[in-house]
């Protein structure tokens, strides 16, 4: 699997099971540095400027992987933009302790979570169960396609 493909290029096309791929391993990372940080920094204001930080270094990978999922199934990549901005604004109203405390849930505490739910249920169904446009279409050719290689096509 060509990592730099993946988490870097918007061009082309990637499969489920590269989409799956690239979610967990971003996943993981994700989870390691937050634990890192919490473990270091706990909720005071520097931990809170450091896992803002991480979510922006992360933000590009995630678009991308995404990006060219949505382009497997014939839909503008800028439909992987709409995670990103839910979870942008949460971070940047969390990173100012507008949202963001478990024990003491306000009203945008929920509309984020039920944001966060639909667009990870539609995430989920579209990006990682549905199968991507059989054949080329306008992104690139199919990722399945007999004897395509990994780099630029997924």
């Amino acid at each position: 699997m060509d990592f730099s493909y993946l988490f870097t290029s918007l061009d082309g096309r990637i499969n489920r099971a590269k989409w799956w791929a690239g979610v967990v391993i971003l996943a993981v990372v994700s989870i390691v540095l937050y634990w890192i940080l919490g473990a270091i920094f706990g909720g005071n204001i520097v931990g809170r400027i450091l896992t803002f930080i991480v979510q922006l270094v992360l933000l590009y990978p995630g678009y991308a992987v995404s990006a060219k999922r949505f382009q497997d199934r014939n839909k503008p990549a800028m439909y992987a933009l709409v995670a990103i901005a839910v979870g942008l604004l949460y971070s940047l109203l969390a990173l100012f302790g507008v949202v963001g405390q478990p024990l003491a849930m306000g009203v945008l505490d929920w509309i984020f979570s039920i944001a966060f739910l639909a667009v990870g249920i539609w995430y989920l169904i579209d990006l990682g169960i549905l199968k991507g446009t059989e054949g080329p279409n306008q992104y690139g050719p199919d990722p399945l396609a007999a004897g395509q290689g990994s780099a630029g096509t997924g």
